[in-house]
Formats: C-alpha cells, sequence, structure tokens
C-alpha cells in the first residue's frame, strides 16, 4: 500500500514537472512568436514605407518603374502618384511598344533591347520618341537584367523610365542658340562679370582680324575698345547699352562698330554674364562722312559750301570767337564765261578755288564757294589790317594767273568786301551783309580792289536797291529816252543809225548804260527796253520819212536773253507791223555771246529773223575772243567792228596791219563794215585806205535826241 502511494506520488510530481515545462515552453514559444511577429509587422511596416518613400522618389523625379518577363514577354510599366494607391499601370509585348515608336528612332531602340536580351549586356540605357495620344513624347528608359537563363539570354529585366520632352527641348534650343552665337554675321561675345571675353563666335573673331577663338577668349573686352567702353555702373543698373566706338584688330586697325550689351544674372543673382553684339559700321561710317562732304562742300571746286560756313560761323559765334570775312567776287569771269564757254569758266573756278586754298589755308582760313564766282573766307582771330593784306596777295596771286585762250590772254581780278565780328556787327547774318556791301563799294571803285565796311554802306546799297526799282517804274512806264548815233561812210554822208537807250533818273540824275543795262540784264528788264527800242526805231524812221522824204536804216542793240526767246521774232515783226515799217529797215544788233550761249539755239534764232526781213549785225568784233567760225556758220550782212582795233592806229604799224587784215577779210566774205571808236579826223585815211564803207565815232557825232539829229542831218 505504502509503495503503491509512493509510486502514485511520484507519478504526480513527474506530471506536474512535466506540465510546468510544457506551459514554460508555451508561454516562451508564444512569447517568441509574438516578438517574432512583432518583428515582422515592423519590417513589414518598414518595407511599406521605404515602398512609399520609393514611390514618392520616383513621383518626384517624375520616373516610373517597368519590368519584363521573358516567360510572358509582357512589360509592365508603373506610374505613381501623391496617393499610394493611385497607381497606374501599363502592360504590353516589346512589340506593342515599338508600333508606337518613331520610325527615326526604332532601329536605335531595337538595337539596345538585343543586347540586353540576347547580347550579355546587363545595362540598358537609350531615348526615344514614343507617341502615347496625339503627340510625340521624348522617353529615356533605364534598366538592369535581373536574370538570366543557362544560355545566358535574359529572363527578367527591371528599370525606370522618364518623360524627358521638356529636357530634350530645352537641349535642342540651348543646341539653336549655340548654333545661332556661333554661325551669327553678327560678331558675338560672352563676357565675364569682369568684362572677360570667355567665348567668341566666328564672326568676331573676323572681325577683330584674329586667327582663331582662342587668341580673343581671356582678353578684357574694354581693352580692345578705343573711345567709348563698357561701364560697369550703368550696366549693372541698366542691365543694357548701346554706343557706337572703335575696336582694335590684331593687326592694329581701327574698325568703327555700334555696341550692343545685355547683363544676364542667376536665378539666384549667384552669377552673371553678359552678351555682346558688335556691328562693322565702317561703310555707314564712310557713307556718312561722304555725305556730310557732299552737304558741306563744293562739287566743283572741292571747297566748302553755304553750309560748311555756316557751321564754322555759327561754331565762331557760339564760342564768342572774333573773327573777319572777305566776300569776294571775280572780275573778268563773265568774259571767259561768255567767249570760251562753262567748261573754260568751270575749270578756272576750280583754278581760283586752288590759289584760295593755298592763300589762306595755312593761316586756318575757312574757304567757301558762295555761288557762282563769289567766295567768302573767314579768319577766326584775325585783324582787319591782317585780313586785307591777305586780300591783297589773293588777289596779286590771282592777277599772275596765265589764262590763254586760242592764243589771246584773259586776265582774272577779285573786288574783296571786308567785315569783322563783332567789330561790324554783333549777328552773323549783319556781318554777311556788310562784308557784301563792302565788296559791291569794292567793284564799283574798280576791279583789284579790297574795301573794308564802314558804316552808312548799306545805305549806298539801298540807293542801288532804290535804283533797281526805280528802273522797274521807268520800264513799266516807258520813261526811257532813246538817242541817235549816226554812221558815215568816208565822205561824211549819213548812211544809218543807232539807237541807244538813255536813263535820265528823278531819283538818281543821269544814269550811264553801263550801269542800268546790267542791272536790266539780271533782273529780266532787258526784253521790255529791247521792244521799246525797237518801238522807237520805228517811229524815227516815219519822222525820218515825214521831215525830209527818205529815211535811213536804224540798228538796236539786243541782249541775248531777249534774242534766245523763241517769241521774240514774232514780237519784233509785229511792232513793225503796226508802224508799217519793212524789217529790213531795222538792223538787229547782237555780241557773238549769244554763240557762246547756246550755239545751235541762236542759229535758229537768227534764221528766223532773216527770214522776216531783218538786217542781223555782230556787234563788238575784235573786243575779247573773236571766233571766226561764227562768220562761218552765220552769214551776217553787218559787223562792227571794235574801237579798240582802231586804237593808235596812226602810230602802230602792227595795229594797222591787224586792222587791215580784219577788213579784207570781211571784205572778200562780202560783209558790211561798220567801224566803231572814230574819234577825230587822224583816223579818216586808214579809213578810206582800207576801202570802210561806214563809221561811228565821236568824230561825226554823238548819240543825241532824235528832234536834234533831224535837225542836223535833215
Amino acid at each position: 500500500m505504502a509503495d503503491k502511494t509512493s509510486t502514485s506520488s511520484n507519478e504526480n510530481a513527474l506530471l506536474k514537472r512535466k506540465l510546468r515545462r510544457e506551459k514554460t515552453a508555451r508561454n516562451t514559444a508564444e512569447s517568441l512568436l509574438e516578438s517574432k511577429s512583432t518583428e515582422l509587422y515592423l519590417a513589414l511596416e518598414k518595407s511599406k514605407r521605404a515602398k512609399k518613400q520609393l514611390e514618392l522618389a520616383l513621383w518626384a523625379s517624375q520616373e516610373s518603374l517597368w519590368d519584363w518577363q521573358a516567360e510572358s514577354d509582357i512589360m509592365k510599366i508603373r506610374s505613381f502618384s501623391m496617393n499610394s494607391d493611385e497607381v497606374t499601370v501599363w502592360s504590353g509585348t516589346p512589340i506593342e511598344i515599338m508600333s508606337k515608336v518613331h520610325c527615326d528612332d526604332l532601329d536605335n531602340m531595337q538595337f539596345h533591347w538585343s543586347q540586353a536580351v540576347f547580347g550579355g549586356k546587363d545595362r540598358v540605357e537609350f531615348a526615344f520618341r514614343l507617341k502615347l495620344s496625339t503627340n510625340f513624347q521624348w522617353v529615356r528608359l533605364r534598366g538592369r537584367v535581373f536574370r538570366r537563363g543557362n544560355a545566358g539570354e535574359a529572363l527578367h529585366i527591371v528599370g525606370t523610365t522618364k518623360d524627358i520632352t521638356s529636357e530634350r527641348e530645352a537641349e535642342q534650343s540651348f543646341q539653336l542658340m549655340a548654333s545661332a552665337f556661333s554661325s551669327s554675321r553678327e560678331p558675338m561675345v560672352v563676357l565675364s562679370s569682369e568684362l572677360t571675353i570667355t567665348e567668341c563666335n566666328n564672326a568676331f573673331v573676323h572681325l577683330v582680324q584674329a586667327t582663331d577663338p582662342s587668341q580673343c577668349i581671356g582678353q578684357s573686352f574694354n581693352t580692345l575698345l578705343s573711345g567709348q567702353k563698357v561701364s560697369h555702373d550703368q550696366l549693372s543698373y541698366d542691365k543694357n547699352q548701346r554706343f557706337e566706338t572703335n575696336i582694335q584688330t590684331q593687326r592694329h586697325e581701327t574698325i568703327p562698330v555700334d555696341v550692343s550689351i545685355a547683363l544676364f544674372e542667376s536665378h539666384l543673382q549667384t552669377s552673371s554674364h553678359v552678351i555682346a553684339t558688335l556691328r562693322d559700321i565702317s561703310e555707314r561710317k564712310s557713307n556718312e562722312a561722304r555725305l556730310r562732304q557732299m552737304a558741306l562742300n563744293d562739287d566743283l571746286t572741292g571747297l566748302g559750301n553755304r553750309n560748311a560756313l555756316s557751321e564754322a560761323l555759327t561754331t565762331y559765334h557760339y564760342h564768342h570767337t572774333p573773327f573777319v570775312l572777305l566776300f569776294i567776287d571775280l572780275d573778268g569771269f563773265k568774259a571767259i564765261n561768255d567767249t570760251a564757254g562753262h567748261d573754260r569758266g568751270d575749270a578756272e573756278l576750280r583754278s581760283v578755288g586752288g590759289v584760295l586754298s593755298q592763300q589762306f589755308s595755312r593761316i586756318e582760313g575757312v574757304v567757301v564757294r558762295w555761288g557762282g564766282d563769289e567766295f567768302i573766307v573767314a579768319l577766326p582771330l584775325a585783324s582787319t589790317e591782317m585780313a586785307v593784306a591777305q586780300a591783297n596777295q589773293f588777289i596779286e596771286a590771282l592777277e599772275k594767273m596765265n589764262i590763254i585762250i586760242n592764243g589771246i590772254h584773259l586776265s582774272l581780278s577779285a573786288s574783296v568786301g571786308v567785315a569783322a565780328f563783332p567789330e561790324h556787327s554783333a549777328t552773323i547774318e549783319g556781318v554777311l551783309q556788310h562784308a557784301d556791301a563792302a565788296m559791291y563799294q569794292a567793284k564799283n571803285s574798280g576791279k583789284g580792289q579790297v574795301y573794308v565796311y564802314r558804316e552808312g554802306l548799306h545805305e549806298s546799297i539801298k540807293q542801288q536797291v532804290s535804283m533797281l526799282n526805280d528802273l522797274k517804274r521807268a520800264v513799266e512806264h516807258e520813261l526811257l529816252d532813246f538817242y541817235i548815233q549816226g554812221k558815215y561812210d568816208t565822205r561824211g554822208k549819213l548812211r544809218g543809225g543807232e539807237v541807244l537807250c538813255r536813263w535820265i533818273s528823278g531819283l538818281h540824275g543821269a544814269v550811264s548804260p553801263t550801269v542800268f543795262i546790267p542791272i536790266a540784264e539780271q533782273n529780266q528788264l532787258d526784253k521790255a527796253i529791247g521792244l521799246q527800242a525797237l518801238e522807237a526805231a520805228c517811229e524815227y524812221i516815219i519822222m525820218m520819212e515825214t521831215q525830209s522824204g527818205y529815211a535811213v536804216p536804224l540798228s538796236i542793240n539786243i541782249s541775248v536773253n531777249q534774242m534766245l526767246d523763241p517769241e521774240f521774232p514774232f514780237q519784233a515783226v509785229s511792232v513793225c507791223d503796226s508802224h508799217q515799217i519793212h524789217p529790213s529797215m531795222i538792223e538787229l544788233e547782237l555780241t557773238e555771246s549769244i554763240f557762246v550761249r547756246d550755239e545751235a539755239a541762236a542759229i535758229v534764232a537768227l534764221n528766223a529773223l532773216r527770214e522776216l526781213g531783218f538786217r542781223l549785225s555782230l556787234d563788238d568784233f575784235g573786243s575779247g575772243f573773236s571766233s571766226l567760225s561764227y562768220l562761218r556758220n552765220f552769214e551776217f550782212e553787218v559787223v562792227k567792228v571794235d574801237k579798240s582795233l582802231i586804237k593808235d592806229i596812226n602810230a602802230n604799224s602792227k595795229g594797222l596791219a591787224l586792222f587791215k587784215g580784219i577788213v579784207a577779210m570781211l571784205t572778200g566774205l562780202q560783209i558790211e563794215i561798220v567801224v566803231e571808236g572814230v574819234e577825230n579826223e587822224s583816223y579818216l585815211p586808214f579809213m578810206q585806205e582800207a576801202d570802210v564803207n561806214l563809221m561811228q565815232g565821236f568824230y561825226f557825232d554823238k548819240p543825241m535826241p532824235c528832234e536834234q539829229f533831224l535837225a542836223r542831218n535833215f
């Protein structure tokens, strides 16, 4: 019994120990399970967070995750968003993807894919254009072979993909800009903030005559400029600058350029660059200089013109710089123009310009051609005495000019008026007017004179203006007088007469024809005077016939302007018809200057007058330059030999021989001869010896009113 009880107690004790061990083991297992479950849970949560972070990172970088399984030949592309539950999945075979790839990129894509799948290349990376909707987008695909088969073929590839359209567009834009920069015809440079050249294009290299860009990079841009330079302060403030300056080339040449500067700063203003664009303006500057020269220079002489004078005088006036003006008008130039033509006249004007330049350039004078045969010289900081001395030296040099036209020596001189600023006037206009007035006074005093302006000279000029107005009234109201001077043969018998215009002004008294006739010609009054002279000649012929029963032909002087007027022949014959005078009773005297003006038009006009019946006379033959071609090209009825050819023939054998030769020539041409200037009886034997037809001069009579002429001769 006791043994049973003992055995039972042992069994119970063993059972309890077993239960305790099992309970302990169960608790330990449960504790371990709980610990492992917690670890697993935490690991899962960590994995989820890592996955979420990965997805967020992929979303932030705009990357998508893709993988490809060889077993299914399916590529899955997963795109993520802020919410991990929103995952966009696209799946398809590589063939399906390739059907959407741009044809130009297909070969490249197939090559890279084949290299990864069959070529043993573990890394995959290429870009292509993919059309997912309506437009192509640039896609960059990256990946790595995750698992390969026994034959080395890829079984599983994973990687990322990204839309890089904007990056490619930016890259293309940059390349386009870089290409534009490089190939631009405009020279361009990129400068650092210190204005050092960091980049330059080929046009800039060519501009500075360098061999390659390396010769330019690293140089300070401002050191290449002469003249205006880039201003750091202005560039920092305005961000832009534009100016004209000069750039020095590698060959030490200077080229004018237009420079445009622009400052570009980074977004955070941590760095800045400057882009400068240059333009070669050499041609423009050359054109501007040429236009300025044309604007300021006289085409004929090369001297300055009125614009140049105005610019110089304005500068003097602005800076209160005293100056003296010389107003120069040539004496004798009209004779050159009339006898040798305008081309020769232009040549002589150029010669005069050369004399002026030589005379005044060494004293820094401004020499301009005012117009026609007038010149002006401005002498800054000069005294009136010095200016007068220089003017006299110029006249002396001018009179030494050797002018020979067809063997005949002609001379030039000048009348010079002098006025000073501010001595004679405080204005530019006033000084010009005073110098002009002084020049006219010098001309009235005789050629080769210098006259300094004095107070009251304007009143004298006003008198000349008054004379012109008075002459206009006299012509308009037919207040001019017409005298007659006879033409006589060697026996003293009256054979004809010349009607000469005279003017006795109520304001100015008796005015010489040498004064008022040039005024009339300059102001277009000569045509009216010519018609009035013709009217007077017709009336005088009627008076002669009425008083004596017969009349002699009368001649009148016709100006070049009137003779070349196409209306004059009809006007002249109309005057004759109205007085019932045949045109053959009227002799029209003209000088050879009409042929110089326009020979073809002159012959047409003279033929028209001859056909109407007028007699034509060549006046002043032998004065100045007489061309025999005029006698050959047109048959004059009468030639009037100038008084200069008979002067002193009674004591000058050469003069007498020349006179006889001319008379013999004209007689051989069957031209009637009238010799002017027969002043005394000593000339008569020579006239008879030469068999002269008619004579005119003070020996026979002076010009007189018609009543006196009729009383003396009829």
